[in-house]
């Protein structure tokens, strides 16, 4: 049957349900909790539609000092959430130090649940202790799984039917994470909210706290948006193919700019130098054209000025002072000679003195010998003998007058020679006095020589210094140029980028409507939702553009910012009622009423989703609710109260135990 806006008297809204989703695809029918298998801990029976979970809190009455009082958390609200996405196949249920504390007190502990999935009756078995084995049949009654005796096979086949019932072939592409289970991990974090999120975005599902270890942390906002619209059916590959474009759009611009600044800091710093090297007057600098051409015809000046830098007057000094090192070296090199070859003629005829001396030795003692008698002077032996038998040493006969002849010829001869050899000293004395001063003036030569030298190496390199700045100058002018040619180019590169953006921008929109018929009805929804909890007063839109999906809610000038996530589940809600969605009519709110929302509007919710309970013989749809605040009275009662939990006694908390850490 058709539900008519009777809420709302203007305007009017049909909601006409899908013949194929007369039942929701995804349902829970029960969840049990066993303290080990076969004793049953506790047991919520779940139907379709209006689900109540409430945890009451005392209110103000039991306010009193010293007074002992309960409260609406640590009952286990939160944690009942937790084991339901547990059983519908998310890795944990809370976080480490609640599962050790959980599993101490419940060692054989565990949770199951029936569900139905596309008419089909599944039984899923999850341990919550310190078992490990987990179960999912189809067809059967979880009191017909034994834990202790079967296998545990895993829940693989009942996430793998979940998927084939409700995804489309190629949904995966749309995905920001690549996992097996991934269309449906995404689909249940959206449609379990994490309590711990406050229904604070529409895009917040999986809070860090919660350790829920969901594929849904980490993701963007703007790629579970993404995924929202895949879910929702208004995106198409070509659309994905263009964003994809735009993002590399972004990338390179991000990259140019980047760049861009770099270079345009460089520039300016490499300008200033050029101009306080090169002298060059700032207010002539106008444009970067005119005045690259001025740097450049100042560097090239520069540099051939110091080309054409004459050598400076020393070189010739130099020259003149190496030529008269030279000559005093080649008179050193002639008188070296000369005394050396006087030093040796000196020395032989010292030896010949020495000589003429001994032959002068030998007369004498002849001399002696004639006058003592006829006996040799040196081997003694008679000369009568000597002459008789003939002398060894001497084949001359013996001559009584000739040894005082020779003496005087040989004293001659010394005093000859000793005459040549004081001439030679005298010679030598000379050569080695001149030699002394020309030393002396060679000194004085080199040590002008060194200085000057000295001086004239200083000046080179200074010159080399000069040349080497002027033609580092040059090349400084040809990397401004190519910086100024660079900066130029990114400019155009990013203006080809705009360009290229908006053409895209362009076809993105063009995609995007080509899903203004399911956008428009999903507005359309959006704000009889609002209207619905808010009244008719309400200005509400819902709409997508490149910045995102965009959700306003107003009242009297006043942003209800708390009022839009729970406003948008229930807007997908009705989607998937229509058949508009991959999702199941499937929803799960854990105290919306901690968002903010005022009582009134909150009993507003209530009747909201009661009334939607009429868009069949059987609702089609499940929401599930926990709440601290009292719903209105007629739904404190089966059979929308499901379970009523209580936090200051621990037999009335979902575990019937004190866990010691809460349990929400």
């Amino acid at each position: 049957m058709a539900l008519q806006g009777e809420l709302f008297p203007e305007p009017e809204v049909v909601i006409i349900p899908d013949d194929a989703r007369r039942e929701p695809l995804v349902w829970v029918s029960r969840l049990v909790i066993w303290e080990k298998p076969g004793e049953i801990l506790r047991e919520v029976p779940l139907r379709r539609g209006l689900n109540i979970i409430w945890s009451p809190d005392p209110g103000a009455d039991q306010a009193e000092l010293g007074q002992d009082a309960g409260s609406g958390h640590g009952a286990g609200k939160t944690l009942f959430c937790r084991l339901l996405r547990y059983c519908l196949g998310e890795d944990s249920f809370s976080n480490d130090d609640q599962r050790r504390s959980i599993a101490q007190q419940l060692p054989a502990g565990l949770v199951g649940a029936e569900v139905i999935v596309a008419g089909k009756s599944w039984a899923v078995i999850r341990p919550i202790g310190m078992t490990r084995k987990h179960f999912a049949r189809e067809g059967v009654s979880l009191e017909s799984i034994s834990p202790v005796k079967d296998p545990g096979e895993g829940i693989q086949p009942f996430l793998d039917a979940l998927g084939a019932a409700l995804f489309s072939d190629g949904i995966e592409k749309y995905l920001p994470v690549e996992h097996q289970n991934a269309p449906w991990l995404f689909a249940l974090a959206w449609l379990t909210r994490d309590q711990e999120c406050r229904f604070d975005h529409i895009l917040d599902w999986r809070h860090r706290r919660a350790d829920s270890g969901s594929i849904a942390v980490n993701p963007t906002k703007e790629q579970l948006l993404i995924v929202v619209r895949a879910f929702l059916r208004f995106i198409r590959q070509e659309e994905m193919d263009v964003k994809a474009q735009r993002e590399g759009f972004a990338e390179a611009k991000r990259t140019s700019e980047r760049e861009l600044a770099y270079l345009q800091r460089q520039s300016k710093q490499i300008s200033a130098d050029l101009i306080r090297d090169l002298g060059v007057d700032r207010e002539q600098m106008i444009g970067d054209d005119l005045g690259l051409a001025l740097l450049r015809n100042a560097a090239e000046s520069n540099f051939q000025e110091c080309e054409n830098e004459a050598p400076t007057g020393d070189n010739a000094a130099i020259t003149s002072l190496r030529e008269e090192r030279d000559q005093v070296l080649a008179e050193q090199a002639v008188i070296k000679d000369e005394v050396k070859r006087h030093s040796a003629d000196r020395d032989l005829r010292l030896q010949q003195v020495k000589q003429l001396r001994g032959e002068r030795s030998t007369v004498d003692a002849k001399e002696i010998k004639a006058i003592l008698g006829p006996v040799c002077p040196v081997c003694i032996v008679p000369i009568d003998q000597a002459l008789g038998e003939g002398c060894g040493l001497s084949q001359e006969m013996w001559d009584p007058t000739k040894p005082h002849e020779e003496s005087q010829h040989i004293g001659k001869q010394i005093t000859a020679t000793n005459e040549t050899i004081n001439r030679l000293n005298a010679v030598i004395s000379a050569g080695e006095l001149r030699l002394k001063h020309l030393r002396k003036e060679e000194e004085k030569v080199a040590a002008q020589l060194a200085a000057l030298e000295e001086r004239s190496k200083k000046a080179g390199k200074e010159r080399r210094l000069e040349w080497s700045s002027a033609q580092r100058l040059v090349f400084k002018v040809s990397e401004y140029q190519g910086i100024l040619d660079r900066i130029e180019a990114l400019n155009t590169e990013l203006k080809s980028l705009a360009k290229s953006d908006e053409q895209a921008s362009n076809s993105e929109a063009k995609y995007r409507s080509l899903h203004s018929d399911t956008l428009a009805r999903m507005q359309e929804l959006f704000s009889y939702v609002c209207k619905g909890l808010l009244g008719n007063q309400v200005k509400a839109s819902l709409t997508l553009s490149g910045q995102g999906l965009q959700a306003d809610v107003e009242v009297g000038g006043m942003a209800m910012e708390s009022l839009k996530a729970i406003a948008f589940d229930l807007t997908t809600l009705l989607m998937s009622i229509e058949g508009r969605s991959m999702l199941p009519a499937f929803l799960v709110h854990d105290s919306p009423r901690e968002a903010d929302l005022g009582e009134a509007i909150y009993h507003r919710l209530f009747k909201l989703v009661r009334s939607f309970e009429r868009l069949g013989d059987d609702p089609p749809f499940q929401y599930i609710i926990t709440t601290t605040s009292r719903p209105p009275d007629d739904y404190c009662q089966l059979p929308f109260l499901i379970a009523e939990l209580q936090g200051s006694k621990a037999e009335e908390r979902l575990l019937r135990q004190d866990l010691g850490g809460g349990t929400n």
